[in-house]
């Protein structure tokens, strides 16, 4: 039996299955592998330059007012605002490990 040249069947499985589970790879995958390749393009890029502010994490620190205090520096007053902020995040995080670990059963 000859072996395909490339590592997939067009409408089949993307390098066959691994572990059981048929790697399928069509127009959405090759989307969201655009999408992660452009985040670590600009992540990258974000780190290579050490200006503050600029990365994902700084932007959710700001964001959801979980950001570090300077040495020295007051820390700032905890709203009633800052709280469902943060409650939000840690909502939404814990959804979506629950979501990647069950199969999409949350």
């Amino acid at each position: 039996m000859k072996r395909p040249a490339l590592p997939y069947v067009p409408g089949g499985a993307f390098l066959g299955a691994v572990g059981g589970v048929a790697l399928a790879y069509d127009h959405w995958a090759a989307t969201w592998g655009v999408w992660f390749v452009y985040f670590g393009v600009v992540e990258g890029m974000a780190l290579a330059n050490s200006r503050a502010g600029d990365t994902l994490s700084e932007h959710v620190w700001a964001w959801f007012a979980t950001e570090r205090r300077k040495s020295g520096e007051e820390p700032r007053p905890v709203t009633g605002w800052t709280r469902f902020r943060r409650f939000v995040l840690l909502a939404f995080l814990a959804w979506l490990v629950a979501h990647f670990l069950t199969g999409g059963l949350f």
